[in-house]
């Protein structure tokens, strides 16, 4: 119903729905939120409304927790409210439950200053002339509280039990009685609401991807930023005046649109039947049309059945697929509620009031810098980093690696339109870095941020505990933030400012604990994998210990056995007795003194640094090992040993034999990088790009020069393309070298790497992917798909 209807709200009684089963399977991927209310004991029952997930609505809450009755007040375009309410009555209720649902909805007629409409299956019948004494009660509210029934058809066979109610008949439009779910014995009700009560319609929003960045480029390159700038040179003023030209240029260039939920329909056949059922339900009034509507129902629900699960296994053949739609089965479309729970227990509402209970919730987080700063040794010639200042390549070269995304800052500009327009705009970004640096001061606009809510698995969502803060900056500021990174950290690894022990938040290091075996001691840790037990830090506490160990299994009882060694001997000891195993295994291994196959795990080749003479490089056969392994650990601690260790006759044998084959191995490497340059020298293109490129490195021409890459319209420019090793490389996004692949090389190219034994014959889509991860040129689709219609294997496999 809501693939081929679409309506607004739906309602649904006895939903016989459990804590079991998440809304998003219900709605999947649909544009559409669901507010319930499950029985609490026992099955069936149950209240379920679905409504458009871009509407504005709350929760009235209910003091009568066993009566199934759900309620929201939805907000109208005119700034009112209109109450809708949810009611489900079993028919066993008894006298005084019935009354009991009285009594509730008494307080929500009460409560409400506004139109109210009540719905659902009520299981007593109103165009019946004799009335139960259950529901006596039931019929005398509706007459004395002035509420007018507005269907008066049957809907379960010859009975009017779904009723529709409503305090001002006016405001409901077109009520009827339409056919049931095929899963339902009820028909359904339909009505529409009128045009005063209709919920506010989606606002226009910018439509980022069919915008003109090039015409926006062109304005931007043209405007004078100097005569802008020069009024007031500070921060401030110069990144508000920047803005404001930006929104500017978004105003010209970027149209609005109307966003359209994707819901997706039945195929044909299926809305046929469909059709077929409605127009039965028409006659269902004459006998012998009854029975053909019932078996219709059947095969509908049949078909739609088979459709889905179709869907489904189609979707299995793409992983991305796949996972995109277990994501949105399994990821609830969740909201803060309207009230929220502050640390005292006081319940908390009211927009301002949450954020702000929200706000001092995530500021507790931060702490403000107490200002010691520890002793850090440095060298005593160490020069100071002053004079900072950014060129515009640096910053066009920033730009362009924010992802093109629609997020927007505080500036409300969104991230697409500072890489889009990144050659246009690093002119006068540029200025106002340097200015910032110089001045030691930034725009507030940077300063400000855009925090979202994003609630944690498994809490309660009227905590504010249960919510962790999104942050969303500036892509102005975030910027800037890479490139004073940029200048930072090669001044502080040059001359060794930071500590060789900080591993955290470094790049190339490993926060794991780093081990030495010359005079430092060993570092205790909650989970110490490397000595094979584990490390509790109350050691001292050996009950508590012995009473959870003999609760666990065998594997437990040998760690208890470990633990107690380990509070005798201490981890100092243990370790160095597990380096000298460790060694003295290695190198029986090497000797081929040991009946272990090394072949089989790993391989030890020779690896020459400054430092040592002779280390090991371990080669795995199988997937990549846990760092705490025989092999790796191996690997670190014999190539801190000292170099007269590695000396003895054997190594020096096994390594004048490794230093042969990595000759040969040298030898073949140039002999291919040999020809390659030769290749792309006979490409006209690659020699101008190459003499273009020499040009750039003597300042004889701008690297900021657009080129066109043969056999596509792609534009790029000098700074994207680098010479290295004598080949030209084009670099991605995450400045990866990309090898261009001469015209008379390229189906060669390809053909080798697809008949490599690794490749396995890949489709064009996914040759095409493993190819540009490692290289690049215009026509690789059209080249791909030439090869693979040659390649005899593959006719032969798909014929």
């Amino acid at each position: 119903m809501l693939k081929i209807d679409k309506p607004d709200i739906v309602f649904i009684s006895e939903s016989w729905l459990t804590s079991r089963i998440p809304s998003s399977l219900l709605i999947g991927d649909l544009p559409y939120l669901a507010v319930r209310r499950d029985r609490a004991k026992g099955r069936g029952g149950g209240t379920l409304i679905i409504i458009r997930d871009h509407f504005h609505f709350s929760i009235v809450q209910s003091i009568h927790d066993t009566i199934e009755c759900l309620s929201i007040d939805l907000l109208t375009s005119s700034s009112t409210f209109i109450r809708l309410c949810l009611v489900y009555r079993p028919p066993s209720y008894s006298t005084s439950q019935t009354e009991t649902l009285v009594e509730c909805l008494s307080d929500l007629l009460s409560t409400s200053s506004y139109p109210i409409i009540f719905v659902g299956d009520f299981n007593s019948d109103i165009i019946s002339s004799t009335i139960p004494p259950s529901e006596i009660s039931l019929h005398s509210f509706v007459s004395t509280s002035d509420l007018t029934h507005l269907i008066r058809n049957p809907t379960r066979n010859t009975r009017c039990i779904d009723w529709l109610l409503a305090s001002d008949s006016s405001i409901v439009h077109n009520p009827s009685v339409i056919p049931s779910f095929p899963s339902s014995d009820h028909f359904g009700i339909s009505f529409s609401l009128d045009s005063t009560c209709l919920p506010p319609s989606q606002s226009l929003i910018r439509d980022f991807a069919r915008a003109n960045y090039d015409a926006m480029s062109t304005f931007l390159e043209h405007f004078d930023w100097f005569t802008l700038f020069s009024h007031d040179p500070h921060p401030e003023p110069m990144y508000c005046n920047f803005v404001s030209v930006i929104q500017h240029a978004i105003d010209l260039f970027v149209p609005y649109h109307r966003p359209k939920p994707i819901v997706s329909s039945y195929p044909s056949h299926i809305q046929n039947l469909i059709r077929h059922r409605n127009i039965l339900f028409s006659k269902i009034h004459l006998p012998s049309v009854r029975p053909q509507y019932e078996k219709c129902s059947r095969d509908l629900l049949f078909q739609i059945k088979k459709w889905n699960q179709f869907c489904e296994h189609k979707k299995l053949k793409n992983s991305k697929d796949l996972y995109r739609h277990i994501r949105s089965l399994t990821s609830p479309k969740v909201s803060i509620p309207k009230e929220l729970i502050d640390s005292s227990g006081t319940t908390v509402s009211g927009v301002l009031n949450i954020v702000n209970l929200i706000a001092s919730r995530f500021a507790s987080h931060f702490t403000l810098d107490d200002g010691f700063l520890p002793t850090i040794p440095s060298h005593p010639l160490t020069p100071f980093l002053c004079n900072v200042s950014f060129l515009p390549h640096e910053v066009h070269k920033a730009l362009k690696q924010l992802s093109p995304s629609c997020s927007k800052g505080h500036d409300n500009i969104p991230q697409i339109v500072f890489r889009k327009c990144a050659q246009a705009i690093s002119l006068p970004l540029c200025d106002i870095y340097n200015i910032s640096m110089q001045s030691g001061v930034v725009p507030s606009l940077w300063k400000l941020s855009l925090i979202t809510p994003l609630p944690k698995p498994d809490k309660n969502p009227k905590l504010a505990e249960s919510y962790r803060p999104i942050s969303i900056l500036s892509p102005a500021s975030k910027t800037m933030e890479r490139l004073v990174k940029q200048k930072l950290a090669p001044y502080l690894f040059r001359f060794d400012i930071i500590p060789k022990y900080q591993h955290g938040f470094r790049s190339g290091s490993s926060p794991i604990p780093q081990f030495s075996i010359n005079n430092v001691p060993l570092v205790t840790v909650p989970q110490q994998r490397d000595l094979g037990v584990q490390v509790i830090p109350s050691l001292l506490n050996r009950a508590s210990i012995e009473d959870r160990v003999k609760k666990a299994t065998t594997v437990m009882n040998i760690m208890l056995r470990s633990v107690s060694r380990l509070s005798y001997l201490g981890l100092p000891a243990l370790f160095e007795r597990r380096v000298i195993y460790d060694l003295v295994l290695a190198r029986r291994i090497m000797n081929g003194d040991t009946l272990l196959d090394r072949n089989r795990f790993f391989t030890f080749t020779p690896l020459r640094c400054r430092t040592n003479n002779f280390g090991i490089y371990i080669e795995h056969t199988k997937s990549t090992p846990r760092y705490h392994c025989f092999s790796r650990r191996v690997s670190r601690i014999y190539n801190a040993l000292p170099s007269h260790i590695h000396l003895s006759p054997s190594i020096t044998r096994q390594q004048d034999e490794e230093r042969k084959r990595d000759n040969q191995i040298d030898a073949e490497e140039k002999e291919n990088l040999k020809q390659w340059k030769l290749d792309q020298n006979k490409d006209e293109w690659v020699a101008t790009m190459l003499s273009m490129l020499d040009e750039v490195a003597k300042n004889k021409r701008d690297i900021e020069e657009e080129v066109v890459v043969p056999g596509t319209t792609k534009r790029t420019s000098l700074a994207d393309w680098v010479v290295h090793n004598g080949l030209l490389y084009l670099l991605g996004q995450d400045h990866e070298k990309k090898l261009y692949i001469p015209e008379g090389r390229r189906k060669q190219f390809v053909k080798e790497i697809h008949d490599s034994p690794l490749s396995g014959h890949l489709c064009t889509k996914k040759m095409v992917q493993k190819l540009s991860q490692e290289a690049f040129w215009g026509s690789m689709n059209k080249d791909v798909e030439e090869v693979l219609r040659k390649c005899e294997r593959c006719l032969m496999a798909n014929s």
